[in-house]
């Protein structure tokens, strides 16, 4: 059993502007779970353009704010106690359509998506 408390994750920053800053919670390392946990923390009006998830299945969960996940088909709002499910081999984009920042749990599965991520330029915490 392992606990991480909110200070001891691991912030990293896509090399995008404008984009949301990213904790790795659990994953993604050496020797490391089979699946993987995130905190991200979108601005209003921020986001990330379209991208894959590099063979990892997500699910985003927002507890406060809102997102939006958008396809070449269909976007979706998601609302905190939503939960959205994007498959390995979908691309997405995300963005924050609200007037305030969100906060969304992301649990990723195999962990890849996260070992890509730790590659990440560090970032102060949000």
């Amino acid at each position: 059993m392992e606990l991480r408390r909110r200070a001891e994750g691991l912030v990293r920053k896509p090399p995008v502007p404008d984009s949301p800053t990213v904790t790795v919670v659990f994953g993604g390392d050496e020797g490391g779970p089979d699946v993987g946990l995130l905190r991200v923390h979108v601005p209003a009006g921020s986001g990330m353009p379209t991208h894959s998830h590099n063979g990892s299945d997500v699910i985003l969960t927002p507890v406060t704010g809102r997102i939006r996940i958008s396809d070449a088909a269909e976007s979706i709002d998601v609302h905190p106690g939503d939960s959205a499910l994007v498959r390995k081999d979908e691309e997405v984009s995300l963005t924050n359509p609200g007037d305030a920042a969100a906060e969304v749990l992301v649990a990723v599965a195999p962990t890849n998506f996260i070992a890509g991520i730790r590659q990440w330029p560090e970032s102060p915490a949000a």
